[in-house]
C-alpha cells in the first residue's frame, strides 16, 4: 500500500516575523540575516540585469533619502566590471522635487542624473 507524504504548508511572513520575534535564538537571529542579506544581494542583482536603455525607472531606497522615489527614463547604461550603472533623465516633476536639494538651473525641465546604481532602479 503506497503512502503518502503531507506536505508542509507554505509559511507565512506573519508566522515568520512571530517565530523571529518570540522564539528566535542569537544562532537563529545570525542564521536569518545572512539569508536576508544573501536574498537582498540577489534582487539587486536582478533588478540590475532588467535596466535598460529607454526604460521607465524609480529609483528605490537610497541615500541620499531625498532622491528616493525620483522617477525617470534610462537613457545610458554602463555595465562595469562588478556593477552596472546608469544615466537617468528624470521627470519634469522628479526634476522639480531635485531642485529643493540641488542647484538646478531654472530652465532645465528635466534633470540628467549620471552613475546611478542599476540595482536601485525599479522597473515601472
Amino acid at each position: 500500500m503506497p503512502t503518502t507524504v503531507a506536505e508542509q504548508p507554505t509559511p507565512t511572513l506573519e508566522s515568520a516575523i512571530g517565530y523571529i520575534t518570540l522564539h528566535a535564538t542569537q544562532e537563529d537571529l545570525d542564521r536569518i540575516n545572512a539569508a536576508v542579506k544573501q536574498r537582498t544581494k540577489a534582487l539587486r542583482e536582478v533588478r540590475a540585469a532588467a535596466v535598460t536603455k529607454g526604460a521607465d525607472v524609480r529609483l528605490g531606497d537610497c541615500r541620499p533619502k531625498y532622491m528616493s522615489g525620483l522617477a525617470g527614463k534610462v537613457v545610458e547604461v554602463r555595465q562595469g566590471r562588478s556593477t552596472t550603472t546608469v544615466d537617468i533623465e528624470l521627470d519634469s516633476k522628479s526634476t522639480e522635487t531635485l531642485r529643493l536639494h540641488r542647484n538646478i538651473p531654472d530652465g532645465v525641465e528635466r534633470h540628467r542624473l549620471n552613475n546611478v546604481p542599476a540595482s536601485i532602479c525599479h522597473m515601472q
